[in-house]
């Protein structure tokens, strides 16, 4: 038996994407030529490796093994693409995908500045959702993806990435200014209607931490906001009490500070490709710019005042 390795990189990239016709707009090729690539290796393998019975085409389990070693092969192809680059400028395109808080803090600022120094590079923001920007990834579709986190539920990178904290935060609790009094404990916190989170999101990981610890009341709460700027509308209004990281909670107009601790962090994550310990050149130039801009971001919130403590830049992602 003799399998062409490029067939089995094929193999490896459905499974990755999900599909004969997500795999087609990796690849560059059309939806056919990919099916009749797994078709060749099927009759080369002389087993099934797509159960394409009700209209799916989901792998088999001889189909998900050959896809594994054809991700290995994929893996090697591209040290292999990396050892001819090796001390050439990097260049080529970058797609970058960031959640809009992070984006809007600094990660937008860098991209000029990418361009300048590496004027080969052609970076391509993104704004996803971290529901979004993980899909992407699974689907390969994102070099690089600036995501947000509880530090208890942080994601799992997928296959050919790799995961970093560029950013450890603090949590803080904040009350709609327009109340004039500003709880001071737990106990007066137990007794106010709250802004709460979707399940799943950081902010609702950081209440439930706060709540069982303090006694304060359970999901469903009086309200609820995914994104900030329904946030800042709702402590307008004066509707309730909030969890928000403590950089995003001092730049939240409407919203009174309050010294009551909360338990955990709020993350900033880097997923990556990654071949190994190894990163493609282009990313890599991407990722020591990211964690410059991450560090002047938060030199710049403590030095205007706007944090008492800066955000942790945990790691410069070399």
């Amino acid at each position: 038996m003799e399998l062409e390795p490029r067939r089995l990189v094929v193999l490896h990239t459905v499974e990755r994407a999900g599909g004969i016709a997500a795999a087609a707009r990796l690849l560059g090729i059309t939806p056919s030529a990919v099916s009749q690539a797994v078709r060749r290796l099927e009759r080369e393998a002389g087993v099934a490796l797509l159960d394409r019975t009700g209209g799916r085409a989901d792998l088999t389990a001889t189909g998900r093994a050959l896809a594994e070693r054809g991700g290995r092969i994929a893996a090697e192809l591209a040290l292999a693409a990396q050892d001819l680059t090796a001390g050439t400028e990097a260049g080529g395109p970058v797609v970058i995908g960031a959640v809009l808080a992070v984006l809007t803090t600094f990660v937008a600022r860098v991209i000029p500045s990418l361009t300048e120094r590496h004027p080969a590079l052609r970076p391509c923001l993104r704004e996803v959702s971290n529901a979004d920007g993980l899909r992407a990834l699974h689907r390969g579709e994102l070099d690089v993806l600036l995501a947000t986190a509880d530090h208890d539920h942080r994601p799992d990178a997928p296959p050919g990435y790799a995961l970093k904290v560029l950013m450890r935060n603090e949590y803080s609790v904040g009350v709609p200014t327009v109340w004039g009094h500003v709880p001071c404990t737990a106990a007066e916190l137990a007794s106010v209607p709250w802004i709460g989170a979707p399940r799943g999101h950081a902010r609702a990981h950081a209440y439930d931490r706060l709540a069982a610890e303090h006694g304060l009341p359970v999901a469903p709460l009086a309200h609820e906001a995914a994104n900030w700027s329904a946030v800042v509308a709702m402590t307008a209004a004066g509707l309730g009490a909030v969890v928000l990281p403590r950089s995003v909670a001092s730049r939240t107009p409407g919203l009174t500070m309050t010294p009551v601790a909360v338990p955990g962090a709020f993350e900033t994550l880097v997923l990556h490709r990654a071949v190994g310990d190894t990163t493609p050149p282009a990313v890599a130039v991407v990722l020591a710019r990211l964690a410059e801009g991450a560090i002047d971001a938060a030199e710049e919130m403590s030095r205007t005042g706007m944090l008492d403590r800066e955000p942790i830049v945990t790691a410069r992602l070399h």
